[in-house]
C-alpha cells in the first residue's frame, strides 16, 4: 500500500564463550542491542536505516558491510570489559550477517482491520515495526475475533483502522 514503509536493520550473530542470560541495550555507544541465546551466541543489531519504500526481494536484501562493521564496533566498545563476547576479543566476525525490513505505516501506528474498498473479507494486520513479535499474540487474537464475530472483545481496534489512510492502493 502507498502508506507502508520498511525500516532496514542489519544484524549479526556472534559466538560467546559461555551461555549468557541477559539481553543488553546500550546507551552512549550508539544504539546496539544484544539478545543472548541459549546456544552460546548473541544476536546483535542496531542503527536502523530511515524508513523507505521497499524494493528489495525478501531473502535477497543487500547486507552492507559498513552497517555490519558499525554494529560490530559498537558491541566491541560496549562489551570491551567483558570476557563473554568472543567478538570483543577480536576473534573475528559473527557466524551470520543479515539484513531485513521491519514494516511500518506512515503514522507509525499498525493497521489492523478490514479493507473497506476491497472485497468483503479482506483484512490487514501489519506495521508493528520492531514490536511485531511482542504484539503478535494480542494482534492475532484481536484479528481472529474481528474476522469471526465482527469485533474484538479485548482490544479497541479503532485507532488501528486502515481506513484512516483513505483509499489504500497497491504500489507496484
Amino acid at each position: 500500500a502507498d502508506n507502508m514503509f520498511g525500516t532496514k536493520y542489519h544484524s549479526l550473530v556472534v559466538p560467546t564463550t559461555k551461555t549468557l542470560s541477559q539481553c543488553v541495550f546500550f546507551s552512549g555507544f550508539g544504539d546496539p542491542e544484544v539478545y543472548v541465546r541459549p546456544d552460546n551466541t548473541a544476536y546483535c543489531t542496531g542503527f536502523p536505516d530511515p524508513p523507505v519504500r521497499v524494493t528489495e526481494t525478501p531473502g535477497e536484501e543487500e547486507v552492507r558491510q559498513d552497517s555490519i562493521a558499525r554494529i560490530q564496533q559498537s558491541v566491541e566498545l560496549a562489551s570491551s570489559s567483558s570476557d563473554d563476547l568472543v567478538l570483543a576479543k577480536g576473534e573475528g566476525r559473527g557466524t551470520l550477517e543479515q539484513a531485513c525490513y521491519l514494516p511500518s505505516t506512515a503514522d507509525g501506528t499498525p493497521m489492523m482491520g478490514p479493507l473497506k474498498d476491497e472485497p468483503l473479507g479482506t483484512f490487514v494486520c501489519t506495521g508493528h515495526t520492531c514490536w511485531g513479535i511482542l504484539m503478535g499474540p494480542a494482534s492475532g487474537e484481536a484479528m481472529a475475533h474481528l474476522i469471526a464475530t465482527g469485533k474484538s472483545p479485548h482490544v479497541n481496534l479503532s485507532s488501528f483502522d486502515p481506513s484512516r489512510f483513505g483509499k489504500l492502493t497497491m504500489v507496484p
